[in-house]
């Protein structure tokens, strides 16, 4: 048996979970929130705090907790799929159950793998090994609650010690491959995918840890700074966003932030602005913008101020008004991202930055208009073609209208001079994925069907070694070259 997300999310939202922990544990009110003894300890001052407004529960001294269905399946000592069925029994919530049961026990041990490889890396954050893991994390504004709170962990420098832990309980290599949490050599070596890193766990929209992001602690330049999990069974990069685990607060504000990176999620969490969210070393895609969709069309974009943060924000609108969102900008004056701003100024200030945010349009007009002499006929010309790919993501014929009027009055050009040109003789536009390299950084798309700089590492990386082809067959590409090489390879 399996569960569909809406489901799950369902029984989420109707389930109160000061009842569900109050069944094991003797819950007492404090404030907003209720305290008790922690039951996955031994403990003697109440340390485990349940909070019904964000539907969450938490030991802040053995970092156990989560939503209701990760408490009671721990409690239990069952399944999390069993865990949804007997709590949707239990409290009378009618969710509808579909049978799949080989792909479902499969998933199961999947989810159980990494259950158990963030309980190590939970656990090794605080050993000898981590120093310089708590001092990044110190230096980031983090103390030890806070990374208990965040459930962030530490991958060990030791070459296989994950494989070990993990092979002693029972997992077998193909699993464990399969999950991205080893790797083997072309000698037939098998060693950890995460070494020296911090480790921030990324959720499924139910609360399930299906993957991991890593932040090097080597000095060394030519380490990534960041890798993530592949895609997995359990787990589509381009179908999920770090912080989506905390969707009852965006449905409950209706509103999300959408951020760049892992840190700047965490600072804004810390400062009470736990609606915020990240892609996961992609630029925005349809996929994310539809699962953030579900909770609320109302999106505040928070990406870093540099150039490639411009563009991500530019392209990322054209994903999110593709799904019909409401966008709002936010700009932070002296500050590289809004991780530095926040530990700058404090969240009184990032306050009144969303209080100054700026509609969509307005932001794409200041920065186009930027680019050009508008008194000049021909940039005029090309400053109107900016907005090509803006109007081509619009779904609603009334606010093309209102956009279009906007700009008629803002540039001294008729509407209708506007609608022909930036909508009748414009061919809808869909913007496709484009990606971040490890360090975030943003890889531009070029023109006219050219490779871009993945593609021609993708297809280099053919030439020399051909038997990787099994590892990219499924890419969507772009360019011409490309699509040759991998035309080639499928024949072959």
């Amino acid at each position: 048996m399996y569960y569909k997300q809406e489901d799950i999310d369902k029984l989420l939202d109707n389930l109160k979970i000061e009842e569900v922990v109050g069944e094991f544990i003797e819950l007492k009110k404090v404030g907003s929130s209720y305290k008790g003894l922690c039951p996955f300890h031994a403990d003697t001052n109440p340390s485990f705090s349940v909070n019904p407004e964000k539907k969450i529960c938490k030991c802040f001294v053995c970092g156990s907790g989560g939503n209701a269905i990760n408490f009671y399946s721990k409690i239990k000592n069952i399944s999390y799929t069993e865990a949804i069925r007997e709590l949707s029994k239990k409290y009378k919530i009618n969710i509808k159950e579909y049978s799949n049961t080989n792909i479902n026990e499969n998933y199961e041990k999947f989810y159980q793998i990494m259950e158990n490889s963030h309980n190590f890396f939970m656990e090794k954050i605080f050993s000898q090994d981590s120093r310089g893991a708590l001092e990044y994390l110190s230096n980031r504004g983090l103390d030890t609650n806070l990374i208990k709170e965040h459930q962030l962990g530490y991958a060990p420098p030791k070459w296989s010690e994950l494989y070990e832990f993990l092979n002693s309980k029972g997992y077998n290599d193909e699993d464990l491959l399969a999950l991205g949490l080893i790797k083997k050599s072309e000698e037939g070596r098998i060693y950890d995918a995460f070494r020296n890193r911090v480790i921030f766990p990324i959720f499924s929209p139910s609360g399930r840890i299906i993957a991991f992001g890593g932040r090097t602690l080597e000095k060394d330049n030519s380490v990534p700074k960041y890798i993530n999990s592949p895609d997995t069974p359990i787990f589509k990069k381009g179908k999920n966003v770090y912080g989506i685990e905390r969707a009852i607060n965006i449905k409950n504000k209706n509103y999300s932030i959408l951020m760049e990176g892992y840190m700047d999620v965490l600072s804004a969490n810390i400062f009470g602005f736990d609606t915020s969210i990240a892609p996961l070393g992609t630029a925005l895609t349809e996929e994310q913008a539809q699962l953030i969709k579900r909770y609320s069309s109302n999106i505040l974009l928070s990406f870093d101020m540099d150039k490639a943060g411009i563009s991500a924000t530019e392209r990322a609108s054209f994903i999110l008004k593709s799904q019909g969102f409401n966008i709002r900008v936010l700009q932070f004056e002296g500050s590289k991202d809004p991780d530095e701003f926040l530990k700058k100024n404090g969240k009184e200030a990032f306050l009144k930055v969303v209080e100054n945010s700026l509609e969509i349009f307005d932001f794409l007009y200041n920065l186009y208009s930027s680019e050009y002499d508008l008194n000049n006929i021909m940039a005029k010309q090309n400053f109107i073609e900016r907005f090509k790919d803006f109007f081509s993501n619009i779904e609603s014929d009334l606010e093309k209208e209102m956009y279009l009027k906007k700009l008629s009055e803002k540039i001294d050009i008729s509407i209708d001079i506007l609608r022909k040109s930036l909508i009748e003789k414009n061919k809808r536009h869909i913007v496709k994925k484009d990606y971040f390299d490890e360090n975030q950084e943003k890889i531009e798309k070029k023109e006219f069907k050219q490779a871009n700089n993945l593609e021609m590492a993708i297809v280099k990386m053919l030439l020399r070694k051909p038997e990787y082809y099994n590892f990219f067959k499924e890419e969507k590409l772009e360019s011409d070259i490309a699509n040759k090489i991998f035309k080639f390879f499928n024949k072959k």
